[in-house]
């Protein structure tokens, strides 16, 4: 879809596991992304980017994802009031007391929701549900018009469900490959396994009807949905499983090493090993993309448009010979040690790098030509390129030349030189503006670590890095804040807003000014992925500690002319500066 400029947009991200809405069990679920829909709409916010909604494993990490396709239960809402309807569901079958936590416990969730969603299919397999006809009549509707992928999908889920949930297929014996388990499950004698590949074929359709309900509430809003496509796929995914042709097993993709990801000595050392496989692009080209066509078009049926995650991949990918649960064996080892362990092999760039003319012009040719497959089978929706972290130098000229907008945080766009902030007005008008993604710190927390390194034992330097920032805030550098205060909130706010960015996007830790951490790189404890907001976004808009800022980005949005329709009701002026009053 080509982008004009000129219609320029603001939005909010956030993960929709961390939503808090009405009804909703211990997660964030659709119901509740409806409700973030309301306050984008009623708060002039054109735009809510959530994170993938695919199925996550036992880590919970949404880039991760156990299918490329499927979506993740855990999302549903259970509620017997209309719209909400999922056939079968009685009130009985709903716990008294609907618990609000703010830290998810997981494997609370999908016990619960699995156990209810059980129940709803029993009694929908035996006709007793309203509307039966008319709802049969949609499922079978939709396991037809989705047979490619989810009977081996049901197949994949139905079999981990026999593991105690281990999807790790390489440790499921004779059933580890898609033609053993079919021979198995057409036994007759497995009646029960095909009742339960029908109940996971059943839960795809109420979480598919769902998200479709999810899109056509923004759509009366005049809201877009913003997704997000991971590169990779688990390796213990249904996708690998079925189609292991498709992936090159021998290989662990991530990331080289870099300045602002060190959560670890490895990450300091080595990089970010994520675990995924890399694919097999010759034979996905074969199949004319076949695999890559299905995973865009299934996201562009719930959002209007997609973050494709990590686009450097596209071009070349960082790989490790090693699985990530080996990383500790290699933490403090050289590279000469290292190789004597893999058979002579290290972390590299595949399928090359990029350190000569040659190596580099092919990379960036192959990118294009992948990320062309990417814009065709998006169609009309938007296609958004996170372009972070070692960025080759073709790779953000060859995504102008596509029309695909990339990454611009001000605060990471810096003059080498002296160290200094590229002005936001420098700022490319076709990409997506924000002070970070859901990976990095929130302002409030970057901030008071600002000031804690200037008044540290360093604090020359922390001195130095806080009147750099000041000047990009235009701001007095001999009377910077020692506090992440309001006022200063508002004043990032008002440079990102102001910038040419035809799309800026804020967290919604950096609306609120709080300190949550949705997502830590580098980790993968328990805590990961866990963390959501104390309460709904209408409450937050309502609450004086929150409000001002709230009411205060809404009125920039008009004033930089970024709301999706024309004003419909007045606005007061609001000041920035007496906002603490």
């Amino acid at each position: 879809m080509t982008i004009n400029t000129k219609d320029k947009l603001a939005g909010i991200l956030i993960p929709a596991f961390a939503l808090q809405g009405k009804g909703n069990l211990g997660i964030g679920d659709t119901q509740a992304v409806k409700e973030a829909i309301d306050f984008c709409h009623n708060n002039y916010f054109g735009v809510l980017q959530l994170l993938p909604i695919n199925e996550t494993g036992n880590d919970n990490s949404p880039y991760n994802a156990i299918s490329a396709l499927a979506l993740d239960p855990v999302y549903i809402h259970l509620s017997i009031a209309a719209p909400n309807i999922v056939p079968g569901l009685e009130e009985e079958d709903l716990p008294k007391d609907i618990f609000s936590n703010t830290v998810i416990d997981y494997k609370q969730v999908k016990s619960l929701k699995t156990a209810i969603l059980k129940k709803c299919f029993e009694r929908f397999e035996l006709g007793k549900t309203e509307n039966d006809l008319e709802f049969k009549t949609k499922f079978e509707n939709f396991l037809e018009q989705n047979k490619e992928w989810l009977a081996d999908y049901s197949l994949f889920r139905t079999i981990a469900a026999s593991k105690d949930g281990d999807a790790r297929w390489t440790l499921w014996g004779k059933l580890d490959s898609i033609k053993a388990a079919k021979d198995w499950i057409s036994n007759p004698e497995q009646s029960e396994y095909k009742k339960q590949c029908r109940f996971y074929s059943f839960v795809q359709w109420i979480a598919h009807e769902q998200w479709l309900a999810v899109k056509n509430y923004a759509d009366a809003r005049s809201v877009k949905l913003f997704g997000d496509i991971p590169f990779g796929v688990s390796r213990y995914s249904a996708d690998v499983w079925a189609r292991p042709d498709l992936f090159d097993l021998q290989w662990s993709g991530g990331a080289p090493p870099e300045r602002f990801f060190q959560a670890d000595d490895f990450t300091a050392i080595w990089g970010q090993n994520w675990g995924i496989p890399l694919y097999k692009w010759a034979v996905h080209e074969k199949e004319n993309y076949h695999w890559w066509n299905c995973r865009v078009q299934q996201v562009t049926k719930y959002f209007h448009g997609f973050r494709l995650d990590h686009v450097l991949g596209f071009f070349r990918i960082y790989a490790f010979p090693w699985l990530p649960e080996q990383n500790s064996t290699f933490t403090h080892l050289s590279p000469t040690e290292a190789k004597e362990l893999t058979g002579g092999l290290l972390p590299q760039f595949m399928p090359r790098d990029d350190k000569t003319k040659e190596s580099a012009s092919a990379n960036c040719h192959e990118g294009k030509v992948r990320l062309n497959v990417i814009l065709k089978a998006a169609a009309d929706s938007i296609v958004i390129a996170e372009d972070l972290g070692v960025v080759p130098s073709y790779v953000r000229p060859a995504l102008q030349e596509l029309g695909i907008p990339g990454f611009s945080i001000p605060l990471f766009e810096r003059n080498e030189i002296d160290r200094s902030f590229v002005p936001s007005d420098q700022l490319p008008g076709l990409n997506l503006g924000t002070y970070g993604t859901h990976d990095n710190e929130p302002l409030a927390s970057y901030y008071e670590n600002l000031v804690s390194w200037w008044h540290g034992e360093d604090g020359h330097n922390g001195w130095l890095e806080v009147q750099r920032l000041m000047r990009f805030l235009h701001l007095d550098a001999n009377q910077a804040p020692k506090l992440y205060t309001d006022d200063l909130a508002c004043t990032f706010f008002k440079i990102l807003f102001s910038s040419p960015c035809w799309l800026v996007i804020l967290m919604i830790t950096d609306l609120l000014g709080t300190k949550q951490r949705f997502n830590r790189p580098g980790t993968s404890n328990a805590s990961n992925w866990s963390e959501r907001l104390e309460k709904p976004l209408a409450d937050y808009a309502l609450d004086k500690v929150y409000a001002n800022k709230i009411k205060y980005a809404n009125e920039l949005i008009v004033q930089t002319n970024r709301q999706p329709n024309p004003l419909t009701k007045h606005l007061p002026e609001i000041s920035a500066t007496k906002l603490h009053n």
